[in-house]
């Protein structure tokens, strides 16, 4: 419940408030630390150095997969109240 008269501001402050939640843990949840964001040139490393950065990625990924799991669920629950983020 909302004190005050405008409703409708206070949801909207709300609405944009989780949009910014949302897109902050999407992008720490999607960005990949220096060391393993920076694919070698190919030259560089050996086909097994670039195949253990890959993993190392794949690995990393697959531990953030339930943040970005949570971002879709909160952006399908909130779609259920009628408020689309896209």
């Amino acid at each position: 419940v909302a004190l005050g008269g405008d409703n409708s501001a206070m949801l909207s402050n709300v609405v944009d408030e989780l949009v910014r939640f949302r897109t902050k843990v999407r992008h720490y949840a999607l960005a990949l630390p220096e060391a393993a964001e920076a694919l070698p040139v190919e030259g560089d490393v050996g086909a097994k150095g670039q195949k253990e950065q890959k993993e190392k990625r794949r690995q990393l990924m697959q531990e953030r997969k339930p943040l970005l799991e949570a971002c879709d669920s909160l952006r399908e629950n909130l779609a259920a109240f009628g408020i689309h983020i896209q």
